[in-house]
């Protein structure tokens, strides 16, 4: 029988198995991928910005992260710019802790995962209040890489824009090809100018940007 543990270590496990049972629940109501309307509403922190940097580690409490420097090309919404860090929930990979013990508590499946050089735009969910940790909101469906093709989520970007509605006058051409998307990478530059104008005019909070049934 492996020795008892200690309180802090008790309390790690408790809220590595608590996240990791959040993300399975999470993951299985992503049966319908989340549109931009939903995104939009889930996110405290939307940003353009290349992966400068990728570590992992365990905090005091024994909660182990993923840390992701990001390099901001340009902030959609809230007030960040330069260089912005933040902590995900999960190692890179299973590490061995020195006492014959191997901690598992990677990173979910479902979730963001990031490579340093890697464009993407970022959806953030508002950091949890004891842990400090954030995930991208709707897990890797918040989460836009961007190529040579454009910008595509995990999905494809398969249902991002059903049955979404914009009131008339609102979107330029370029925007309205955007959201006539219905599979496949959109024009990056497009999207960015489409988020950015969605957030400084509130549209989903005025309701000018909607779910069709609302």
């Amino acid at each position: 029988m492996p020795p008892a543990s200690s309180p802090t270590r008790v309390r790690a496990w408790i809220v590595g198995a608590l996240l990791l049972a959040s993300a399975s629940v999470h993951a299985t109501t992503f049966k319908n991928q989340l549109t931009i309307v939903d995104l939009l509403q889930e996110s405290e922190v939307i940003v353009r910005a290349r992966v400068k940097a990728v570590s992992d580690g365990i905090d005091a409490r024994g909660v182990p992260y993923t840390e992701v420097t990001l390099q901001v090309a340009e902030a959609l919404k809230g007030q960040v710019a330069g260089n912005y860090t933040f902590r995900q929930f999960g190692l890179l990979a299973p590490r061995r802790m020195g006492n014959g013990r191997v901690n598992l508590m990677v990173t979910p499946a479902e979730w963001a995962t990031y490579a340093k050089g890697e464009e993407s735009i970022f959806f953030l969910r508002q950091a949890a209040a004891w842990t400090g940790l954030r995930t991208t909101a709707g897990l890797a469906q918040g989460q836009f890489k961007v190529s040579l093709a454009g910008a595509a989520n995990s999905f494809n970007n398969a249902g991002l824009f059903e049955g979404v509605q914009v009131d008339s006058g609102l979107l330029s051409d370029d925007q309205k090809r955007v959201m006539a998307t219905t599979r496949g990478a959109v024009n990056a530059r497009s999207f960015t100018s489409l988020i950015k104008q969605a957030v400084d005019g509130k549209w989903v909070e005025t309701g000018r940007m909607r779910h069709a049934n609302h």
